[in-house]
């Protein structure tokens, strides 16, 4: 399987993975094949990439720290909670807290897989899905500081609803493509604290949950908002949510601007590591985070053109890549195909990621269709 933007569809495609409404219904089932009546219809849904089954990367599965299912309740259950707070200025906990411990439980029980993108969701419920993930790399790094089962679920909590606050700030200013007006600016900094406000009053939400809401826009530099705090006046929950909020936001699709990819994110965080954002904490958000994920295509220092298989936990930027061109880009053909582990391939590495558009997927994916023997180096 593998990510394509819904632009890119082609009729005879197969989806991958099903596509739901924002109410949990089916909108249309893995196994389908896809044309472009189909492509219009999710367009206009706001789904900008789908999963396909392609021919040469057609065993390849998305491993995920949380289940689908899983991720499909968590979109369901913020939206609820997150429209009812708007309109009762109270928030259900208790569906908040089930939640949040189904999400530590998976992340315990898959700490060995490494995080990757591969989440597929629409416009219309970009807010849920980035509080989802949000949540789910800050138990990461929880679990790296070897947090106990207290303090992951308070930390849970309040990166789950660290964007509770943006309910109230016009869509139209949350979405802007370029600068910001002063008016416009302010208004966006209203969401932390009208965010933290609602929650400190819940009498089952701790503090310092509360404060996540609060505090994710502080930079350790003193540039951030609501109060332009630095360094360690940051709570280290709101520290540590500020990463992963960053992370998601950069690596999302939006209506004004293409998601970059997750090199390139990491490329622009680490430039802000020790400056904007905790640079101990993003090290160990280094540690969870696969560079390429499965499925997706990449070209390396040799020129060859390869299929990543899978990452490991020890190397996230060494995954097992399956060699599909020699150096000249000529497609080896299904007969053999190697698969190697660049953690063993000394001055072997990933040059780039190849996007959509490179044109080698689709040649690729004519190429392969009738499957391929792969051999192990």
């Amino acid at each position: 399987m593998r990510k394509i933007s819904v632009s890119k569809l082609q009729s005879g495609m197969i989806l991958g993975k099903s596509l739901y409404s924002a109410n949990g219904s089916v909108l249309l089932s893995a196994g389908s094949e896809l044309n472009p009546a189909y492509a219009k219809r999710l367009q206009a849904l706001g789904y900008p990439t789908i999963i396909i089954i392609d021919g040469f990367c057609r065993d390849i599965e998305f491993p995920d720290v949380v289940s689908d299912s899983t991720r499909l309740d968590g979109i369901i259950t913020l939206r609820r909670v997150f429209e009812e707070a708007k309109k009762y200025q109270k928030v259900d906990t208790k569906l908040i807290k089930d939640l949040v411990n189904r999400l530590a439980d998976e992340v315990l029980q898959n700490r060995q897989l490494l995080f990757e993108f591969c989440d597929i969701r629409s416009y219309d419920s970009y807010l849920y899905a980035h509080c989802l993930n949000v949540c789910i790399l800050s138990l990461r790094i929880g679990l790296a500081l070897n947090y106990n089962e207290v303090q992951l679920r308070d930390l849970g909590v309040g990166a789950v609803m660290h964007d509770i606050g943006s309910m109230y700030v016009d869509p139209k200013v949350v979405e802007k493509p370029g600068r910001l007006s002063p008016e416009e600016f302010s208004q966006m900094q209203q969401h932390s604290i009208k965010g933290f406000n609602l929650l400190r009053d819940q009498k089952d939400v701790n503090l310092l949950a509360a404060h996540v809401a609060f505090q994710h826009h502080e930079r350790i530099d003193g540039t951030g908002y609501p109060r332009a705090l630095k360094n360690t006046d940051i709570c280290e929950f709101a520290r540590i949510a500020a990463i992963a909020d960053l992370f998601d936001a950069l690596t999302s699709e939006r209506k004004h601007r293409k998601a970059y990819s997750t090199c390139e994110a990491i490329e622009l965080m680490n430039e802000e590591a020790g400056l904007k954002i905790d640079s101990s904490l993003m090290e160990l958000f280094l540690q969870n985070v696969a560079r390429y994920a499965a499925g997706s295509l990449v070209e390396l220092s040799s020129g060859e053109i390869g299929l990543v298989v899978c990452n490991r936990r020890i190397h996230p930027e060494k995954p097992v890549v399956r060699i599909l061109t020699d150096s000249n880009k000529i497609p080896a053909g299904p007969d053999y195909v190697q698969e190697i582990e660049l953690v063993k391939e000394t001055g072997l590495n990933i040059a780039r990621a190849l996007q959509d558009d490179s044109g080698f997927a689709d040649e690729l994916g004519v190429i392969y269709n009738q499957g391929q023997k792969v051999v192990n180096s």
